[in-house]
């Protein structure tokens, strides 16, 4: 799944267990890079970690979409 449309924008997020996320996309990263050979992205401002980014890979995303709430046009 690239990820990279996704970045700097705000989305939401339901990951394998269910849980559901809300945030800014800070950075992405493409699978040469990525210790785990896949997409990441880390999203900052979510209310489950108030404090700093929080990390998925793309095998941890079930759904992701942007947040219309501030991606007015998109």
């Amino acid at each position: 799944m690239n990820l990279t449309g996704y970045w700097g924008k705000h989305v939401n997020i339901i990951d394998i267990d269910g849980e559901v996320y809300q945030g800014f996309v800070q950075a992405v990263t493409i699978p040469g890079d990525s210790d785990e050979n896949c997409y990441e992205i880390d999203l900052v401002g979510t209310k489950q970690y108030p404090e700093g980014p929080f990390n998925l890979t793309e095998h941890e995303i079930k759904s992701i979409e942007f947040d219309s709430e501030y991606n007015k046009g998109n």
